[in-house]
């Protein structure tokens, strides 16, 4: 079992291909190599949520990979969602304007 602050990423493919990059703990400078190879490794997804449900923290280095993965997907024509609940992650967000990047939503069942 992993405690709050420890970081773990994991990606789950759907059948129709889109896939989900499940954040959990601390995204910070130590955790930002790990959170990019695993965003970079669905890139040719058709959709692409990633879910910061269970993210404690997000600094400039997590918003810096969230900003560019939000560009390079919508770029391409593909869709990108992000969740997140935590007030602090989602004020983040706002501040550096990575919300009007991509779709924001509470939960994963707010996601078309």
């Amino acid at each position: 079992m992993t405690t709050p602050d420890e970081f773990d990423v994991t990606v789950e493919w759907a059948p129709d291909g889109s896939a989900v990059v499940y954040v959990s703990g601390e995204l910070d400078l130590a955790a930002a190599a790990q959170f990019e190879g695993a965003v970079w490794s669905i890139r040719d997804a058709p959709g692409v949520v990633i879910d910061l449900t269970a993210c404690t923290f997000l600094d400039s280095s997590g918003v810096r990979i969230l900003a560019k993965v939000a560009r390079e997907t919508t770029k391409r024509g593909a869709r990108i969602d992000l969740v997140a609940a935590d007030p602090a992650v989602v004020r983040v967000l706002e501040i550096t304007s990575v919300d009007t990047m991509a779709p924001m939503h509470a939960s994963l069942d707010d996601v078309p």
